[in-house]
């Protein structure tokens, strides 16, 4: 069987649920719709517990994988399933590219870093909350499951490239904070 026609398999298990249980389907509307809101929360949450440096890090690896994602998604179209005809969304939205989910990669490129700084109890809760981010967004009807599958990819390299780089980054943020202090 190949690639698309699995992708789309995959797709037809999880969104043949929408539309038969009004309570799930508004679990699932908010998981895909509004869960994202728990980064810039959770954002500002450290920052104000003065961990300024990891928060940092975690904005520069959002911003940079959105970013790539949004990039990507103009270079390369991939119809969503419901411009196929394949469902009625559950969340109006534009026949955009649906490769790769936006919404997967904010919430994967958040996630990533806590694994790599060691952070286990907090990563394990956020890669939670992603894959309901991811699967919420496949019942909605807005992605296919690949879509996801490559957010998860996209973030776990661009984490990685900056974990590489985190002295550099770090030395800059530092810089960054003392003179914001001077101001």
């Amino acid at each position: 069987m190949e690639l698309s026609a699995v992708n789309t398999e995959w797709f037809n298990a999880i969104n043949s649920l929408a539309g038969k249980n009004p309570y799930l389907d508004g679990v699932m509307i908010f998981l895909a719709q509004f869960l994202i809101f728990i980064v810039p929360i959770y954002l500002l949450f450290l920052w104000f517990r003065g961990d300024k440096k990891f928060t940092i890090f975690l904005l520069l690896g959002v911003l940079l994988s959105l970013a790539l994602s949004m990039m990507i998604g103009k270079i390369y179209y991939h119809p969503r399933p419901f411009v196929l005809n394949l469902t009625t969304p559950l969340i109006s939205h534009s026949p955009d590219s649906s490769f790769p989910s936006d919404h997967a990669v904010v919430m994967l490129s958040f996630t990533f870093p806590f694994f790599f700084f060691k952070k286990y109890k907090s990563g394990t809760i956020f890669l939670l909350l992603s894959i309901l981010v991811g699967l919420g967004r496949i019942y909605c009807g807005l992605h296919f499951p690949l879509d996801i599958i490559g957010s998860f990819f996209l973030s776990l390299i661009v984490t990685y490239i900056l974990f590489v780089f985190r002295r550099e980054i770090f030395t800059t943020v530092s810089k960054f904070i003392r003179e914001s202090k001077k101001q």
